[in-house]
């Protein structure tokens, strides 16, 4: 069932972009040694999400003050959400080996992701996590904490635009013949 789901998403982002100028491609790791895209390329190559990814982190602490006479417990509870909208743009940081890379949506110190190439989804660059939990999501690093992500961003991957060019060369030569003079 999810991977029709994830077979249908990306049947869409290819009709909706698609029918938007320039087509898109999602980002496999055959597309990559197909073009030999070197780290440089990929470093220069406008890149975008196919699906929306939620990251929430969750913490909790705890103050004690006396006051007149009276202990003051202060609990302090922070939910921290980082959404990144589906096709929010992005770019290749780091190639991590010959099948992961870094992205970043946004500036600052490792704030990036892990999308990798998986074979079960067809060599698609899928987000990554330390771990996955089936229907209870994963586990990432973003900037410089820990955070969980939900399961529904574990089919998340790259694409990209593809602009084909044809050039085509004519050289002709009118003969008009040899003569005896």
């Amino acid at each position: 069932m999810q991977k029709a789901f994830k077979i249908l998403m990306a049947s869409i982002i290819t009709v909706v972009f698609g029918s938007c100028g320039t087509p898109t491609r999602i980002f496999t790791q055959e597309l990559r040694e197909q073009y030999k895209l070197s780290e440089e390329d990929l470093k220069s190559i406008q890149f975008y999400v196919s699906g929306p990814i939620i990251l929430t982190r969750y913490s909790q602490g705890a103050k004690k003050t006396t006051e007149g006479g009276e202990l003051t417990l202060m609990k302090d509870e922070v939910l921290e959400r980082v959404v990144i909208k589906s096709g929010t743009p992005c770019l290749i940081k780091d190639v991590v080996d010959g099948s992961r890379v870094t992205v970043s949506f946004e500036d600052g110190n490792n704030r990036y992701l892990v999308f990798g190439s998986i074979k079960k989804q067809g060599g698609n660059y899928c987000l990554q996590a330390l771990d996955w939990n089936g229907d209870r999501g994963g586990r990432l690093n973003y900037g410089e904490r820990e955070y969980n992500v939900n399961s529904s961003s574990q089919g998340a991957f790259l694409y990209l635009r593809v602009k084909s060019l044809n050039r085509f060369k004519l050289d002709e030569k009118v003969i008009k013949g040899k003569t005896l003079n």
